[in-house]
């Protein structure tokens, strides 16, 4: 498909210097943010994050491309033979930049009709520990001076386009990137050697990123595929619910739901957390855990539709990470949920930015520190992804409270024990938001008889007709005979 740049020009911003900014909507060609949403999803897919303790997972072959990953922000470049715009998932277009300038007459110097190329715009630093996406964000926009813009720099990785045909191999594409851009001083092809196995791979990946401080490694194969190669990351997390397997899995754990703490006090959930223990661990958490079982007018489910027992805030963990993403493929933030404990229990407040979290992993418990601002702050994620809205409040984007519509409480006694269970009916009032079911029915069993005393049921409905459904069923099969009705 051509590339066609033409856009309206009065929807866009002039920031400093050349550099404008504006929205793909601006732009004639109504496909080109879509294209770009297309290819950072396919990417993704075809990208398989490894740790750099597992290189030897990758297939033998010879003759990898093993690129330098750099830390800043996806782009795809868009050059019709005459002008260059870049465009990313989120639609921001952008122009006029030093490193833009530089690329189209290298383009232009190699009679380069038209192409559509995958590249990183970064700001080059010697600052191992500085938060270089944040850098680049920032001076994307609202650049202090043309000087700062002029720090920024691009790194062209693929070719998707190039002639309105696509690049067929590996070799071909860095090919091309070199013929174009090797004379570049800001617009460069990306850093890369040719690696004849994987402990060429090994080799580079201790030069570039341990040593030197790179984010990681692409390693890229026409057969073997593509590889993304990072070192792990350590963070220290809450722990704020848990869920069990099921039939003869009861009472292990099947995996924990984390949070980190923001500014304000709130816990935003992080990750499920379900590798790393042992047979041993499994056992102690749930029985450590089950003591600190609360209330939660928030519901989790994991990945098996498994709904977690919040329990009162105070365990704290250390987790690795292999990786954290801010965005979805078209280029959405990844937002979570944050939570309000009150001192008896969680309340959903509003979902805000954070990320995904690449195969999390269970290191140690943290005892000596404790769910509090200051030991499982959202800050500790700064060294290694911009969160946008850090420093908001989650107080300020409240949700409607939800509303109790039936309330039944039902006691029987056994063997001198009382035994208690209730049933609620709540509507949500958020179910406009998408992240919320309409109507909630929950169900608590208490016997202090079991080895379980407290059982939990959980059941979303999107109307109050099926609600109810619900609710009656429930109370049918479990107020029966010699059950008592309190409330």
């Amino acid at each position: 498909m051509a590339v066609n740049l033409k856009f309206d020009r009065s929807k866009f911003t002039r920031k400093k210097g050349t550099y404008f900014i504006g929205m793909a909507d601006a732009l004639e060609d109504p496909t080109l943010q879509a294209r770009t949403q297309e290819y950072k999803r396919r990417l993704s897919g075809m990208m398989r994050p490894i740790a750099s303790d597992d290189i030897s997972r990758i297939p033998q072959a010879n003759g990898y491309y093993v690129s330098r990953k750099y830390d800043g922000e996806f782009i795809l470049i868009a050059f019709d033979g005459k002008d260059l715009l870049t465009i990313n998932p989120r639609g921001t277009v952008r122009g006029g930049l030093p490193a833009y300038e530089e690329a189209e007459k290298l383009l232009k110097k190699a009679k380069v009709g038209s192409c559509l190329l995958g590249a990183e715009i970064y700001m080059p630093s010697r600052n191992k520990k500085a938060n270089k996406v944040y850098q680049v964000s920032s001076a994307l926009r609202s650049p202090s001076s043309e000087a700062e813009l002029k720090k920024l720099s691009v790194a062209v990785f693929d070719v998707l386009e190039f002639e309105n045909e696509p690049a067929p191999s590996a070799s071909d594409v860095f090919k091309l990137l070199d013929s174009w851009f090797e004379k570049g001083k800001l617009a460069r092809p990306v850093e890369y050697k040719v690696a004849k196995d994987l402990k060429a791979v090994r080799e580079l990946f201790k030069e570039w990123v341990t040593d030197g401080g790179s984010e990681g490694l692409v390693v890229r194969h026409d057969q073997a595929g593509w590889y993304k190669i990072k070192d792990r990351h350590n963070l220290d997390v809450a722990i704020i619910g848990f869920s069990e397997g099921v039939n003869e899995r009861k009472g292990i754990l099947h995996d924990l739901l984390v949070a980190v703490m923001r500014n304000d006090g709130t816990f935003q959930e992080f990750a499920r957390v379900g590798g790393g223990y042992t047979d041993d661990d499994r056992k102690n958490i749930v029985s450590q855990l089950k003591l600190r079982v609360t209330s939660s007018d928030y519901v989790a489910v994991n990945n098996d539709f498994v709904a977690y027992e919040m329990i009162e805030p105070g365990p704290v963990i250390e987790i690795s990470a292999l990786d954290l993403i801010t965005e979805g493929s078209k280029g959405d933030l990844i937002k979570k949920m944050a939570l309000e404990w009150t001192g008896e229990k969680y309340q959903a407040l509003a979902r805000m930015p954070l990320a995904s979290v690449i195969s999390p992993q269970f290191v140690r418990a943290r005892d000596d520190k404790e769910a509090n601002v200051e030991d499982v702050n959202i800050r500790q994620l700064e060294a290694f992804i911009n969160v946008e809205e850090a420093e908001k409040s989650a107080r300020e984007e409240v949700s409607p409270e939800s509303k109790l519509i039936e309330r039944l409480v039902y006691t029987k006694v056994m063997k001198g024990q009382r035994m208690v269970r209730k049933l609620l009916l709540w509507k949500t009032n958020k179910e406009m938001t998408s992240y919320f079911p309409g109507y909630v029915v929950y169900l608590t069993d208490f016997s202090p008889n079991r080895q379980n005393p407290l059982e939990r049921e959980i059941r979303v409905a999107k109307t109050e007709k099926a609600a109810r459904k619900w609710f009656q069923r429930l109370a049918d099969e479990n107020f029966v005979s010699g059950w008592e009705k309190v409330s």
